[in-house]
């Protein structure tokens, strides 16, 4: 039993095994688990208003490694002192590790198609580099004015592949999914040219961005 504020009042011997509970002292909800792109406190709080009582959350349980999810319904109850919560817990680590799997297999045949796009763009770097190096490899052919452009080209188009190889290697790595705070603009941004790669050529993207104040 859950009181308002988040306080665990009450709670039975398998959902203590669950949540590796002890037997005495006081806890929060947000102790022990925690959200997957929200607040526990916030869900607490519509449930306690009313709202979302008919659906389950997966949450995250507070614990060393084995990681450990559970699948978390909850009803409201009245009682003299107001409101109260009842939280039903059910394992749901299995479910969330076949899930993961099954995402991480998607995200390798993605991989596949970007493939043919990233080895187009890595050419197109690689003659940049290639042609300025060339160049600069014979001095009388080249203005000393136009030395310092030539050699940052050859910069520019190595950064530009090493962030090519960063976003793949960061698409294709399995990570624990954390929330962190982060501009959408920026994000939409750095992965549009990825996921033009992805779609078939005969499909447009257009995006809509509204500048920033």
């Amino acid at each position: 039993k859950i009181l308002p504020g988040g306080r665990v009042e009450t709670a039975n011997r398998l959902a203590r095994k669950m949540l590796s509970i002890p037997d005495d002292g006081d806890f929060t909800v947000s102790e022990l688990i925690e959200g997957l792109g929200r607040s526990v406190r916030d869900w607490l709080n519509e449930a306690l208003d009313g709202r979302g009582l008919t659906r389950s959350e997966i949450i995250r349980a507070r614990l060393p490694e084995p990681e450990r999810f559970l699948q978390i319904t909850l009803t409201r109850r009245t009682e003299n002192s107001g409101h109260v919560l009842i939280a039903v817990l059910t394992d749901a680590t299995e479910l969330k590790t076949l899930e993961a799997q099954f995402v991480q297999s998607q995200k390798m045949q993605a991989i596949g198609q970007l493939a043919g796009g990233v080895a187009h763009d890595f050419n197109n770097l690689l003659a940049v580099i290639q042609g300025n190096a060339e160049l600069l490899l014979e001095p009388d052919s080249v203005p000393d004015a136009s030395r310092e452009r030539m050699l940052q080209a050859i910069v520019s188009a190595s950064e530009r592949g090493a962030d090519l190889t960063r976003n793949m290697l960061a698409f294709a790595r399995e990570q624990r999914l954390r929330p962190v705070v982060s501009t959408l603009k920026d994000s939409v941004s750095s992965t549009l040219t990825m996921l033009r790669r992805t779609i078939d050529e005969e499909i447009d993207i257009t995006v809509e961005i509204t500048p920033y104040p």
